[in-house]
Protein backbone atom coordinates (compact mmCIF):
# COMPACT_ATOMS: atom_id res chain seq x y z
CA UNK A 1 0.00 0.00 0.00
CA UNK A 2 1.47 3.41 -1.24
CA UNK A 3 2.20 5.48 2.11
CA UNK A 4 -0.17 8.36 2.46
CA UNK A 5 1.51 11.79 1.20
CA UNK A 6 3.07 14.27 3.87
CA UNK A 7 1.78 17.33 4.30
CA UNK A 8 2.94 19.98 6.26
CA UNK A 9 2.01 20.86 9.41
CA UNK A 10 -0.03 24.53 9.42
CA UNK A 11 1.35 27.78 10.96
CA UNK A 12 -1.09 28.88 13.98
CA UNK A 13 -0.57 32.79 14.12
CA UNK A 14 1.00 33.17 17.57
CA UNK A 15 -1.61 36.05 18.53
CA UNK A 16 -5.29 35.79 18.55
CA UNK A 17 -7.21 38.24 17.30
CA UNK A 18 -8.70 39.38 20.91
CA UNK A 19 -5.32 39.55 22.33
CA UNK A 20 -4.12 42.28 19.57
CA UNK A 21 -3.91 46.02 20.44
CA UNK A 22 -3.02 49.50 19.08
CA UNK A 23 0.39 51.09 19.83
CA UNK A 24 0.61 52.99 23.10
CA UNK A 25 -3.75 52.64 23.45
CA UNK A 26 -5.35 51.97 27.15
CA UNK A 27 -5.35 48.13 25.98
CA UNK A 28 -2.01 48.27 24.86
CA UNK A 29 -0.64 49.88 28.19
CA UNK A 30 -3.53 47.01 30.42
CA UNK A 31 -0.97 44.90 28.41
CA UNK A 32 2.46 46.04 29.29
CA UNK A 33 0.86 46.57 33.01
CA UNK A 34 -0.52 43.11 33.52
CA UNK A 35 3.45 41.89 31.89
CA UNK A 36 5.27 43.72 34.76
CA UNK A 37 3.20 42.44 37.24
CA UNK A 38 3.99 38.77 36.04
CA UNK A 39 7.79 39.74 36.22
CA UNK A 40 7.58 41.39 39.17
CA UNK A 41 6.23 38.42 41.20
CA UNK A 42 9.12 36.13 39.73
CA UNK A 43 11.82 38.60 40.21
CA UNK A 44 10.65 41.09 42.58
CA UNK A 45 13.09 39.87 45.56
CA UNK A 46 15.96 40.80 42.98
CA UNK A 47 14.99 44.71 43.15
CA UNK A 48 16.08 45.85 46.86
CA UNK A 49 15.93 49.16 47.30
CA UNK A 50 16.19 50.08 43.62
CA UNK A 51 13.05 52.44 42.08
CA UNK A 52 13.26 53.42 38.41
CA UNK A 53 10.83 56.04 36.59
CA UNK A 54 10.63 55.70 32.40
CA UNK A 55 8.38 58.05 30.98
CA UNK A 56 7.11 57.90 27.30
CA UNK A 57 5.58 60.45 25.04
CA UNK A 58 4.04 59.68 21.97
CA UNK A 59 3.13 63.16 20.26
CA UNK A 60 0.03 63.36 17.45
CA UNK A 61 -1.65 60.38 17.90
CA UNK A 62 -4.43 59.06 16.20
CA UNK A 63 -7.67 60.97 17.54
CA UNK A 64 -9.32 58.19 18.74
CA UNK A 65 -6.70 57.15 21.49
CA UNK A 66 -4.94 60.54 22.13
CA UNK A 67 -5.21 62.36 25.42
CA UNK A 68 -6.83 65.66 25.41
CA UNK A 69 -3.59 67.50 24.43
CA UNK A 70 -3.34 65.10 21.40
CA UNK A 71 -0.12 62.79 22.73
CA UNK A 72 0.11 59.83 24.40
CA UNK A 73 2.01 60.27 27.81
CA UNK A 74 2.67 57.22 30.14
CA UNK A 75 5.10 56.24 32.62
CA UNK A 76 6.26 52.82 33.89
CA UNK A 77 7.74 52.76 37.61
CA UNK A 78 9.81 49.27 39.18
CA UNK A 79 10.12 49.52 42.60
CA UNK A 80 10.28 47.34 45.79
CA UNK A 81 6.39 48.02 45.54
CA UNK A 82 5.81 46.54 42.53
CA UNK A 83 5.98 47.12 38.96
CA UNK A 84 3.18 49.11 36.95
CA UNK A 85 2.38 50.89 33.58
CA UNK A 86 0.82 54.67 34.57
CA UNK A 87 -1.19 56.61 32.47
CA UNK A 88 0.29 60.46 32.70
CA UNK A 89 3.51 62.02 32.84
CA UNK A 90 5.85 61.90 35.97
CA UNK A 91 7.70 64.57 37.33
CA UNK A 92 11.03 63.16 37.96
CA UNK A 93 11.93 59.88 35.56
CA UNK A 94 15.24 58.70 35.24
CA UNK A 95 14.37 58.53 31.92
CA UNK A 96 12.39 59.70 29.01
CA UNK A 97 11.53 59.63 25.47
CA UNK A 98 9.24 61.83 23.30
CA UNK A 99 8.81 60.48 19.70
CA UNK A 100 6.20 61.12 16.70
CA UNK A 101 3.15 57.94 17.39
CA UNK A 102 3.05 57.44 13.82
CA UNK A 103 6.90 57.71 12.26
CA UNK A 104 8.40 55.84 15.37
CA UNK A 105 6.11 52.75 15.16
CA UNK A 106 8.75 51.31 13.30
CA UNK A 107 11.28 51.07 15.84
CA UNK A 108 8.96 51.42 18.44
CA UNK A 109 6.82 47.95 17.96
CA UNK A 110 9.31 46.23 16.66
CA UNK A 111 9.89 43.21 18.10
CA UNK A 112 14.11 43.14 18.54
CA UNK A 113 14.93 42.12 22.05
CA UNK A 114 16.95 39.50 21.01
CA UNK A 115 18.32 41.15 17.69
CA UNK A 116 19.95 43.92 18.65
CA UNK A 117 21.36 44.35 14.77
CA UNK A 118 17.52 44.89 14.35
CA UNK A 119 16.96 47.57 16.80
CA UNK A 120 20.10 49.74 14.78
CA UNK A 121 18.83 48.99 11.99
CA UNK A 122 15.39 49.80 11.80
CA UNK A 123 16.72 53.27 14.21
CA UNK A 124 18.42 54.20 11.52
CA UNK A 125 16.16 53.41 8.72
CA UNK A 126 13.78 55.92 11.03
CA UNK A 127 16.08 58.48 10.86
CA UNK A 128 16.55 58.12 7.28
CA UNK A 129 12.87 58.97 6.43
CA UNK A 130 11.92 61.45 8.98
CA UNK A 131 14.86 62.69 10.72
CA UNK A 132 15.55 62.69 14.26
CA UNK A 133 12.03 61.26 15.32
CA UNK A 134 13.42 60.16 19.01
CA UNK A 135 14.48 62.31 22.18
CA UNK A 136 15.64 61.08 24.78
CA UNK A 137 16.46 62.96 28.20
CA UNK A 138 18.51 61.10 31.70
CA UNK A 139 19.76 57.88 31.05
CA UNK A 140 18.33 54.49 30.96
CA UNK A 141 18.57 52.91 34.72
CA UNK A 142 20.84 50.35 34.60
CA UNK A 143 20.06 48.48 37.87
CA UNK A 144 20.34 44.76 37.72
CA UNK A 145 17.02 43.56 39.48
CA UNK A 146 14.72 46.13 37.64
CA UNK A 147 15.71 45.42 34.03
CA UNK A 148 15.36 41.52 34.90
CA UNK A 149 11.51 42.93 35.97
CA UNK A 150 11.36 44.61 32.37
CA UNK A 151 13.29 42.38 30.24
CA UNK A 152 10.73 41.00 27.21
CA UNK A 153 8.37 44.02 28.22
CA UNK A 154 9.06 45.56 24.58
CA UNK A 155 9.05 42.41 22.51
CA UNK A 156 5.63 40.76 24.42
CA UNK A 157 3.82 44.06 23.84
CA UNK A 158 5.29 44.51 20.09
CA UNK A 159 4.23 41.24 18.76
CA UNK A 160 0.89 41.49 19.73
CA UNK A 161 0.74 45.54 18.30
CA UNK A 162 -0.91 46.08 15.44
CA UNK A 163 -0.38 48.80 12.75
CA UNK A 164 -2.26 51.99 13.58
CA UNK A 165 -6.09 51.57 12.99
CA UNK A 166 -7.10 54.51 11.18
CA UNK A 167 -5.32 54.37 8.02
CA UNK A 168 -6.62 57.81 6.95
CA UNK A 169 -4.46 59.43 9.89
CA UNK A 170 -1.55 57.13 9.09
CA UNK A 171 -1.47 58.30 5.57
CA UNK A 172 -1.58 62.07 6.34
CA UNK A 173 0.70 61.57 8.83
CA UNK A 174 3.64 59.77 7.13
CA UNK A 175 2.84 62.45 3.85
CA UNK A 176 1.75 60.07 1.49
CA UNK A 177 -1.25 61.75 0.47
CA UNK A 178 -0.01 62.52 -2.98
CA UNK A 179 1.09 59.34 -3.47
CA UNK A 180 -2.53 57.80 -2.84
CA UNK A 181 -3.47 60.80 -5.30
CA UNK A 182 -0.77 59.63 -7.89
CA UNK A 183 -1.49 55.54 -7.88
CA UNK A 184 -5.14 57.08 -8.04
CA UNK A 185 -4.86 59.66 -11.40
CA UNK A 186 -1.64 58.05 -12.96
CA UNK A 187 -1.86 54.43 -11.78
CA UNK A 188 1.61 54.49 -10.37
CA UNK A 189 3.78 56.08 -7.79
CA UNK A 190 7.46 56.27 -7.06
CA UNK A 191 8.74 56.67 -3.20
CA UNK A 192 12.36 58.04 -3.73
CA UNK A 193 14.82 56.92 -1.28
CA UNK A 194 12.77 55.36 1.42
CA UNK A 195 15.36 52.67 2.03
CA UNK A 196 19.09 54.25 2.95
CA UNK A 197 21.62 53.63 0.76
CA UNK A 198 23.43 50.91 3.64
CA UNK A 199 19.94 49.08 3.61
CA UNK A 200 20.05 48.89 -0.24
CA UNK A 201 23.67 47.33 -0.27
CA UNK A 202 22.61 45.13 2.82
CA UNK A 203 19.52 43.99 0.63
CA UNK A 204 21.53 43.09 -2.22
CA UNK A 205 24.25 41.24 -0.51
CA UNK A 206 21.83 38.79 1.57
CA UNK A 207 19.80 39.01 -2.48
CA UNK A 208 23.15 37.45 -4.24
CA UNK A 209 23.52 35.07 -1.12
CA UNK A 210 19.75 33.33 -1.90
CA UNK A 211 20.53 33.69 -5.87
CA UNK A 212 23.33 31.59 -5.49
CA UNK A 213 22.13 29.27 -2.96
CA UNK A 214 19.03 28.68 -5.25
CA UNK A 215 21.44 28.09 -7.94
CA UNK A 216 23.51 25.69 -6.24
CA UNK A 217 19.76 23.72 -5.53
CA UNK A 218 19.34 23.13 -8.88
CA UNK A 219 17.29 26.56 -9.39
CA UNK A 220 16.79 29.46 -11.56
CA UNK A 221 20.43 30.94 -11.84
CA UNK A 222 18.91 34.66 -11.71
CA UNK A 223 15.81 34.81 -8.98
CA UNK A 224 15.19 33.73 -5.72
CA UNK A 225 11.95 33.21 -4.26
CA UNK A 226 9.62 33.19 -0.92
CA UNK A 227 11.90 35.57 0.63
CA UNK A 228 9.84 36.70 3.54
CA UNK A 229 10.77 32.77 4.81
CA UNK A 230 14.40 33.57 4.38
CA UNK A 231 15.75 36.01 6.88
CA UNK A 232 15.03 39.15 8.97
CA UNK A 233 15.66 42.09 6.31
CA UNK A 234 12.88 40.47 4.55
CA UNK A 235 10.41 40.55 7.02
CA UNK A 236 11.61 44.47 7.92
CA UNK A 237 10.72 45.63 4.25
CA UNK A 238 7.19 43.90 3.95
CA UNK A 239 6.48 45.90 6.82
CA UNK A 240 8.04 48.91 5.66
CA UNK A 241 5.45 51.75 7.34
CA UNK A 242 5.27 53.93 4.14
CA UNK A 243 5.11 50.77 1.86
CA UNK A 244 2.96 48.78 3.41
CA UNK A 245 0.48 51.94 4.55
CA UNK A 246 0.55 52.53 0.93
CA UNK A 247 -0.39 48.72 0.13
CA UNK A 248 -3.66 48.03 2.59
CA UNK A 249 -4.72 51.62 1.50
CA UNK A 250 -5.14 49.95 -2.18
CA UNK A 251 -5.55 46.50 -1.17
CA UNK A 252 -7.21 46.17 2.15
CA UNK A 253 -5.78 46.96 5.46
CA UNK A 254 -6.10 42.44 5.80
CA UNK A 255 -3.37 42.38 2.33
CA UNK A 256 -1.66 39.29 2.16
CA UNK A 257 1.90 39.59 0.69
CA UNK A 258 1.29 37.43 -3.08
CA UNK A 259 4.88 37.27 -3.72
CA UNK A 260 8.55 38.17 -2.40
CA UNK A 261 10.82 37.39 -5.42
CA UNK A 262 14.49 39.12 -5.94
CA UNK A 263 16.29 38.86 -9.48
CA UNK A 264 18.72 39.86 -11.54
CA UNK A 265 18.63 40.95 -14.97
CA UNK A 266 21.39 40.92 -17.41
CA UNK A 267 23.11 43.46 -20.38
CA UNK A 268 20.50 42.77 -23.36
CA UNK A 269 17.92 40.90 -21.59
CA UNK A 270 14.08 41.37 -22.26
CA UNK A 271 12.22 40.17 -19.50
CA UNK A 272 8.91 41.66 -19.63
CA UNK A 273 6.35 42.29 -22.25
CA UNK A 274 3.68 44.51 -21.35
CA UNK A 275 1.12 43.33 -19.77
CA UNK A 276 -1.35 43.46 -16.48
CA UNK A 277 -0.73 41.76 -13.30
CA UNK A 278 -3.07 38.74 -12.40
CA UNK A 279 -6.01 38.43 -11.80
CA UNK A 280 -6.49 42.23 -13.63
CA UNK A 281 -7.81 43.33 -16.00
CA UNK A 282 -11.05 41.63 -14.75
CA UNK A 283 -12.05 43.18 -11.40
CA UNK A 284 -13.23 46.91 -12.76
CA UNK A 285 -12.71 49.56 -10.17
CA UNK A 286 -11.53 47.03 -7.61
CA UNK A 287 -7.46 47.34 -7.20
CA UNK A 288 -6.93 43.13 -6.23
CA UNK A 289 -3.11 43.36 -6.72
CA UNK A 290 -0.41 46.45 -5.90
CA UNK A 291 2.93 45.35 -6.89
CA UNK A 292 6.49 46.93 -5.60
CA UNK A 293 9.55 47.12 -7.77
CA UNK A 294 12.83 47.92 -4.98
CA UNK A 295 15.37 49.41 -6.73
CA UNK A 296 18.71 48.54 -5.55
CA UNK A 297 20.63 50.63 -7.77
CA UNK A 298 20.13 53.32 -9.79
CA UNK A 299 17.15 53.06 -12.27
CA UNK A 300 18.98 55.25 -15.10
CA UNK A 301 18.11 55.12 -18.90
CA UNK A 302 20.21 52.13 -20.00
CA UNK A 303 19.83 49.80 -16.52
CA UNK A 304 16.42 48.30 -18.30
CA UNK A 305 14.00 50.32 -16.03
CA UNK A 306 10.42 49.32 -15.60
CA UNK A 307 8.00 51.09 -18.26
CA UNK A 308 4.48 52.20 -17.50
CA UNK A 309 2.01 53.98 -19.68
CA UNK A 310 0.25 56.29 -17.09
CA UNK A 311 -3.41 56.37 -16.90
CA UNK A 312 -3.58 52.72 -18.18
CA UNK A 313 -5.28 51.11 -15.27
CA UNK A 314 -8.33 53.13 -15.66
CA UNK A 315 -9.00 51.41 -18.86
CA UNK A 316 -9.66 47.57 -17.27
CA UNK A 317 -8.88 46.04 -20.47
CA UNK A 318 -5.47 43.89 -21.95
CA UNK A 319 -2.49 46.24 -23.43
CA UNK A 320 -2.66 48.16 -26.71
CA UNK A 321 -0.68 46.84 -29.41
CA UNK A 322 1.03 50.43 -28.95
CA UNK A 323 1.37 49.98 -25.46
CA UNK A 324 5.40 50.00 -25.41
CA UNK A 325 5.18 53.12 -27.63
CA UNK A 326 3.33 54.66 -25.31
CA UNK A 327 5.21 54.34 -22.08
CA UNK A 328 6.92 55.79 -19.88
CA UNK A 329 10.12 54.94 -18.11
CA UNK A 330 10.61 54.84 -14.30
CA UNK A 331 13.57 56.46 -13.23
CA UNK A 332 14.49 56.58 -9.59
CA UNK A 333 17.48 56.48 -7.43
CA UNK A 334 19.26 53.68 -5.71
CA UNK A 335 16.64 53.05 -2.63
CA UNK A 336 13.31 53.70 -4.29
CA UNK A 337 10.65 51.36 -4.36
CA UNK A 338 7.86 52.20 -7.12
CA UNK A 339 4.58 50.37 -7.22
CA UNK A 340 1.63 50.39 -9.48
CA UNK A 341 -1.76 49.09 -9.84
CA UNK A 342 -2.22 45.92 -11.13
CA UNK A 343 -4.28 46.89 -14.12
CA UNK A 344 -1.60 49.30 -15.42
CA UNK A 345 -0.05 48.53 -18.71
CA UNK A 346 3.61 47.59 -18.11
CA UNK A 347 6.82 45.81 -18.65
CA UNK A 348 10.50 46.47 -19.08
CA UNK A 349 13.18 48.54 -20.77
CA UNK A 350 16.03 46.22 -22.60
CA UNK A 351 18.86 46.76 -20.31
CA UNK A 352 21.76 48.43 -22.31
CA UNK A 353 24.25 49.17 -19.84
CA UNK A 354 26.86 46.72 -18.45
CA UNK A 355 26.66 44.02 -15.48
CA UNK A 356 23.39 43.06 -14.00
CA UNK A 357 20.34 44.93 -12.50
CA UNK A 358 18.99 43.51 -8.85
CA UNK A 359 15.96 44.06 -7.76
CA UNK A 360 13.09 43.05 -5.56
CA UNK A 361 9.39 42.48 -6.19
CA UNK A 362 6.52 42.35 -3.05
CA UNK A 363 3.32 41.89 -4.29
CA UNK A 364 0.54 42.39 -2.14
CA UNK A 365 -3.23 41.02 -2.48
CA UNK A 366 -6.70 41.53 -1.42
CA UNK A 367 -6.52 38.73 0.97
CA UNK A 368 -9.23 36.94 -1.04
CA UNK A 369 -6.99 36.44 -4.08
CA UNK A 370 -4.54 33.58 -4.68
CA UNK A 371 -1.05 34.10 -3.75
CA UNK A 372 1.75 33.03 -5.37
CA UNK A 373 3.82 32.34 -2.50
CA UNK A 374 2.12 30.15 0.60
CA UNK A 375 3.32 31.00 3.97
CA UNK A 376 0.77 29.19 5.45
CA UNK A 377 3.60 26.66 6.67
CA UNK A 378 6.08 29.46 7.61
CA UNK A 379 8.04 28.56 10.11
CA UNK A 380 6.63 30.00 13.73
CA UNK A 381 9.98 31.16 14.76
CA UNK A 382 9.33 34.27 12.18
CA UNK A 383 6.33 34.94 13.56
CA UNK A 384 7.68 34.93 16.96
CA UNK A 385 10.32 37.71 15.92
CA UNK A 386 7.66 40.31 14.48
CA UNK A 387 4.46 41.65 15.04
CA UNK A 388 1.21 40.24 14.13
CA UNK A 389 1.02 42.55 11.05
CA UNK A 390 3.53 39.69 9.13
CA UNK A 391 1.11 36.78 10.27
CA UNK A 392 -1.56 39.57 8.56
CA UNK A 393 0.85 39.63 5.47
CA UNK A 394 1.08 35.68 5.27
CA UNK A 395 -2.60 34.94 5.02
CA UNK A 396 -2.40 33.65 8.39
CA UNK A 397 -5.91 35.46 10.00
CA UNK A 398 -8.11 35.23 7.20
CA UNK A 399 -11.30 32.31 7.03
CA UNK A 400 -9.69 30.84 3.25
CA UNK A 401 -7.94 27.35 3.42
CA UNK A 402 -8.72 26.80 6.83
CA UNK A 403 -11.44 23.86 6.56
CA UNK A 404 -10.34 20.74 7.30
CA UNK A 405 -12.15 16.80 6.59
CA UNK A 406 -13.81 17.69 10.44
CA UNK A 407 -15.20 21.19 9.55
CA UNK A 408 -13.54 24.35 9.89
CA UNK A 409 -10.56 24.83 12.52
CA UNK A 410 -11.44 26.97 14.86
CA UNK A 411 -7.68 27.09 16.31
CA UNK A 412 -6.46 28.67 13.01
CA UNK A 413 -9.66 31.47 12.69
CA UNK A 414 -9.15 32.13 16.76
Amino acid sequence: MAEAPQIPSPTFHPVARPDRVEFASAEWRALADSYLSAQFERHGGDIGDDRIVVVERYTNAPPHIADADGDITFHLIVDPTGARVVHGDHAEPDFRVTADHTRGQWVATAVYEQMPERAARLQRETTHLFGDVFTTEGAFPTSPGALRVLAGLHDHVGRRTIPGTDLAFRIERLGLQDRVDELSERGYTVLESVISEAMADELEADLRRLIQETRDAGGQGHAASMLLARGPLWEEIALHPLVHTLAQHMVGEDCNLGQSLGFTKLTGQDTHQMHNDPPHPLTGDVCCNLTTIWALQDFTEDAGPTLIVPGSHKLNCHPAANARERAEKILMPKGSVAMWHGSSWHGAAIRDADGDRITIHNTYLRNWVRTFDNYLHIDPAILDRNPVGLTMLCGLDDYYMKNTLSGPDYRRLA
